[in-house]
């Protein structure tokens, strides 16, 4: 995913990406293609990139196992300088300097990391997964188990009486 920065005229220029998940080095679950959809803007010596992304991701749920697919749709911006001394009001983060003979950026590992940072921490099939049964493991989303609860040990019921005086 590489965009010409080199001869390229002020004013804003459109990109548009078609990328396999497997090339963006995303892991087995990116089997879908990946759509990228770049602004660039360019301001004298300066270039403001907004990239928004969009890919369906296979994952495994983290409460009943069950593989459920999703839709991520990241977004980040940049800006590229020739100078250091043209960010002095900017987060370090959000900028990076190329060398004025620089005619080519390739944003694949800003996408790459974009995708792997808004994979989600708690990956779940729904909000209203059940998960599974902790004494015979039946996904209890699918269908229902006959255990019984278990009655709570001896030993915690002194931690229950104090929880109750207060």
């Amino acid at each position: 995913m590489k965009i010409q920065l080199g001869g390229l005229s002020e004013g804003i220029h459109q990109y548009h990406f078609d990328v396999a998940g497997a090339d963006l080095d995303l892991g087995s679950g990116f089997r879908h293609p990946v759509t990228v959809s770049a602004t660039v803007e360019k301001a004298g010596n300066q270039f403001f990139l907004t990239a928004s992304a969009e890919a369906r991701g296979t994952f495994a749920c983290d409460r009943c196992l069950g593989e459920f697919d999703t839709v991520l749709r990241p977004h980040y911006s940049m800006v590229y300088v020739f100078q250091e001394a043209e960010t002095e009001r900017r987060d370090p983060s959000e900028y990076q300097v190329i060398s004025p003979s620089l005619s080519v950026v390739d944003i694949a590992d800003d996408v790459r990391q974009m995708f792997l940072l808004s994979v989600p921490l708690k990956l779940l099939c729904s909000e209203t997964c059940r998960g599974l049964c902790p004494h015979c493991g039946i996904n209890l989303n699918v269908a229902t188990c006959s255990c019984r609860d278990e009655q709570p040990e001896e030993r915690w019921e002194a931690l229950k009486k104090l929880r109750t005086e207060e």
